[in-house]
């Protein structure tokens, strides 16, 4: 092994990832190694370089209720197998310890920029993954957003008042939507860093949030971060389910939206209070498109402190502008 180059990996990790090499390559030996720009999960992705092939080396760092190696790489493997993942070289979850092939290729609003193909490559392969063998069960996801909602009110950013509004409509989503009725294999966290595009197709990463969960989670992560606007849910949502979608299944939608919204803003919240003490009180901040054109230009880092209160702040926002509209609660009454 280079120790030279895997200085860089956490010490007590250096013996698993020797024993992983060898086993999958026949070497310990690697050529160069390098840490990818690291996502929400506390997880460390290096790209390595053995005997002149890239491939992507995952370690897991944390072990909780939510993060478990063991459910994560047994939905990987089952989506690799089905052509939805890159292809696993070696997945142990005792040691925490993953190799896949590595994707090249641009990101896919450049490999794919017109925007209809686009939504609707994606929702092909969101099809595919809701058309797996069921994967292993985790959390009631509106149980896991209550758990994230009191975790939030917690910590004290800001007065209760501020968001109890939103929590209060939260509250009536929970009480009446029908979370164990379409239960699909789902990812769960379809952003925009966990979808590939080589030139020629899609490949979804980052697998650690998998598990059984309603189909419409993965629908409206996928409308948050890939959809501008109603037209673009149009089109995406009727790609998915091959036909205009029914009123009920805009319904469903609709709400977990709004759910969606709350799940990664009190995320990005609790984010944000762990860098600072002290927040800006006002909850008023640029909408989501406008978000959305600064992060095109640069101007919002979502790994600072100020890219992560924003960002927490708008989807909050967000939540509440849409949970005060008509459509909020006739989507309710469809379902009551």
């Amino acid at each position: 092994m280079h120790h030279s180059l895997l200085s860089i990996l956490p010490p007590h990790k250096l013996k698993v990832v020797e024993a992983a090499l060898q086993q999958t390559f026949g070497t310990s030996t690697v050529e160069d190694i390098e840490l990818m720009t690291r996502g929400l999960s506390p997880a460390l992705v290096y790209k390595i370089q053995v005997n002149g092939q890239a491939y992507i080396l995952r370690l897991v760092m944390a072990i909780n209720e939510l993060i478990d190696p063991a459910r994560e790489y047994a939905c990987l493997r089952a989506a690799a197998d089905a052509g939805i993942a890159p292809a696993v070289l070696y997945a142990d979850a005792n040691a925490a310890v993953s190799i896949c092939r590595f994707i090249a290729g641009p990101p896919i609003w450049v490999g794919l920029p017109e925007k209809d193909v686009q939504l609707k490559s994606i929702a092909e392969k969101v099809k595919a993954i809701h058309a797996l063998p069921l994967f292993p069960p985790l959390i009631n996801f509106l149980e896991g957003m209550t758990h994230f909602r009191d975790r939030f009110l917690e910590m004290n950013m800001f007065p209760e008042s501020a968001t109890a509004e939103h929590f209060a409509h939260f509250d009536q989503i929970k009480s009446i939507y029908p979370i164990n009725e379409e239960l699909v294999s789902s990812h769960n966290d379809l952003n925009p860093a966990n979808v590939l595009f080589d030139g020629e197709k899609i490949w979804l990463i980052d697998w650690e949030a998998s598990f059984k969960n309603d189909r419409y989670v993965d629908l409206a992560i996928v409308a948050l971060y890939f959809a501008a606007n109603e037209q673009h849910i149009d089109t995406f949502l009727t790609a998915y389910f091959g036909e205009t979608p029914t009123a009920l299944q805009k319904a469903k939608f609709y709400l977990m939206r709004q759910v969606v919204f709350l799940y990664y803003g009190t995320i990005f919240l609790r984010m944000a209070a762990e860098m600072k003490e002290t927040h800006d009180q006002d909850m008023k901040v640029p909408t989501l498109p406008e978000v959305k054109k600064m992060m095109s230009k640069g101007e919002v880092n979502l790994g600072s402190y100020e890219g992560k209160i924003l960002y927490g702040k708008m989807l909050m926002q967000e939540a509440l502008t849409e949970m005060k509209l008509p459509a909020f609660e006739q989507a309710l009454s469809l379902l009551n």
